[in-house]
């Protein structure tokens, strides 16, 4: 039994509450052709299909549908802001993102949100296992705001776990999740960056490359085998942080290590990246991708 199929067992016999605070948005697919030039002297894009999704932080939430854990996602989706890509198909057929449109205006009360957050953390009969901020950095998650949130999971002892976007320091107290561009840009990317001067643990994702740990008290360790998984096809990537967090936050909310953690998040992000549309993995295909390892 690899560690997907316990988590599979352990979620079946005890489902968890997962609180996704964040950013939310929307992602909008436009499917068409482009054409020859018209009157005005432009390419001209032909719509076929129009589809919409939750992105951010609803799309974290979305990751987990398949799962008995409930993940509930506490922030804007409609009143948020919306990235549409324009898809067109290429002369070998394949898909391609012809153009992107970003509409980052934010009509709903921030503050609100934030109270309601923490209502449901505090008050709530139930209180959450695990807690993940999704942070795109859109004015809803200040640094005021996240460190009350960490704050509360500290005193509670819940893992809190936060996919980060602002300066590392303001996520000191979580388990804290980038990308290996965010590392590069703040200068601890390993192994030739200072990760001592980091808040820990901090988890590092590569794209198809396993995830790099940095754990309190150690210095970079790369989680063991996943640079060995085969490559698999990228139909699309938008939204496969989101993705990996939820399952880093799932596993960390069943008492998994962070080691293994990583890996089946790191293995939900391979699957969740073969389909198109931010479509969850289902658990037993990150069980089966795990078979690999």
């Amino acid at each position: 039994m690899n560690i997907a199929q316990r988590l599979i067992k352990a979620d079946q016999t005890s489902p968890k509450l997962i609180l996704v605070i964040g950013d939310g948005m929307t992602d909008i697919y436009i499917h068409g052709r482009l054409e020859d030039t018209c009157q005005e002297g432009c390419q001209k894009f032909i719509e076929e299909k129009r589809i919409a999704v939750p992105g951010g932080a609803a799309n974290a939430a979305r990751s987990l549908s398949h799962w008995y854990t409930r993940a509930v996602f506490l922030g804007p989706t409609r009143a948020g802001p919306t990235k549409t890509r324009f898809i067109a198909k290429g002369g070998d057929g394949k898909d391609w993102c012809a153009f992107r449109h970003d509409d980052d205006h934010v009509n709903f009360h921030l503050s609100l949100v934030r109270e309601e957050s923490m209502y449901a953390l505090t008050k709530l009969p139930r209180r959450p296992n695990a807690v993940l901020l999704t942070d795109y950095d859109k004015g809803m998650l200040t640094p005021e705001f996240i460190k009350e949130v960490m704050d509360e999971c500290k005193n509670q002892d819940i893992p809190c776990v936060a996919d980060c976007k602002q300066e590392p320091m303001v996520y000191d107290g979580c388990v804290a999740k980038c990308n290996y561009n965010y590392s590069k840009r703040f200068g601890f990317n390993p192994p030739e960056g200072n990760c001592t001067d980091i808040p820990r643990p901090f988890v590092i994702t590569q794209g198809s490359y396993g995830p790099i740990i940095v754990e309190r008290g150690r210095g970079a360790d790369r989680v063991d085998g996943h640079n060995r998984l085969p490559l698999v096809p990228c139909v699309n990537h938008v939204g496969a942080g989101d993705c990996f967090a939820a399952h880093l936050t799932l596993a960390l909310a069943h008492g998994f290590s962070l080691r293994d953690a990583a890996a089946i998040a790191h293995s939900a992000g391979r699957v969740y990246v073969q389909h198109p549309h931010n479509r969850p993995p289902r658990p037993e295909e990150i069980a089966e991708d795990m078979e690999n390892v």
